[in-house]
């Protein structure tokens, strides 16, 4: 069952990850330069990472899946709930654990350090999904398999949230266009590439804001919900430019960074 439904997450992945690629092209709201280097750089870093994020993943948090699924432990497991409410439950509070983890990866200096590579990115476009240092990876796996243990969280609950999460975190990096009115609307509830682009600015007024990874209602709840202006949205990545490139670089980047 379980490689089946990992099957499914990585033909999700590939799928949309084709599409936005795709449609930047034809409806970009920036009009993102050296496109194929960039494919061909942060698809570098998203190989490395795959590859040594087995090790975890089979070592641990596929083995707590398992030990959850079979258990009758956890917070879903003493609900007296069916599974659909169950599995709205614990996506919501694995969408809103990693609200926290994503403040605290921006309000954190040990953790910004390793935060920090997906953020060297001077330009936004949907390569930038695939743009995080391993370490980071690797805190973020120890967090899913707290959440998985605490939530006795169902094989399928916890392939499906991130699969969603995948897919948005895709769509919100994205260079594509949306009209100011659906743009709007559309983040009342989810977040949006215009609503991420805010997050990604030089300026820290509107970088260290905006956390949220599927559903904007956290950032309204812990008010960290930020705008930024035209401006600003056209200057994103940190006061150092010259790291956008460079796997080594950005490799060691969290260990020299002062």
């Amino acid at each position: 069952m379980i490689d089946v439904l990992m099957n499914i997450k990585f033909t999700f992945f590939i799928v949309f990850f084709t599409v936005f690629f795709i449609l930047e092209f034809f409806f970009s709201q920036r009009q993102t330069n050296k496109k194929l280097l960039r494919l061909f750089f942060h698809s570098l870093f998203a190989i490395f990472n795959t590859i040594l994020m087995r090790i975890p993943g089979l070592f641990l948090v596929l083995p707590v899946l398992l030990i959850s699924n079979e258990g009758n432990f956890g917070l879903l497991k003493m609900l007296d709930v069916n599974f659909i409410i169950q599995a709205i439950i614990g996506f919501l509070i694995l969408d809103l654990s990693f609200y926290w983890l994503h403040r605290l990866n921006h309000t954190n200096d040990f953790l910004w350090r390793f935060h920090r590579v997906h953020h060297l990115d001077t330009q936004m476009d949907v390569t930038t999904s695939l743009r995080f240092h391993i370490v980071e990876l690797l805190i973020s796996s120890v967090l899913k398999t707290v959440l998985i243990l605490s939530l006795g969280l169902p094989i399928s609950v916890f392939i499906f949230y991130e699969i969603i999460l995948s897919l948005s975190a895709q769509f919100h990096h994205s260079d594509i266009r949306l009209s100011d009115k659906a743009d709007t609307v559309l983040s009342y509830f989810i977040v949006t590439p215009k609503y991420h682009t805010n997050h990604h600015t030089v300026s820290m007024y509107s970088r260290n804001a905006n956390y949220s990874s599927i559903f904007t209602v956290w950032d309204n709840i812990f008010g960290s919900k930020k705008g930024a202006n035209e401006v600003d949205r056209d200057y994103l990545g940190v006061n150092d430019r010259t790291k956008e490139f460079g796997f080594f670089i950005n490799l060691k980047e969290p260990f020299v960074n002062k």
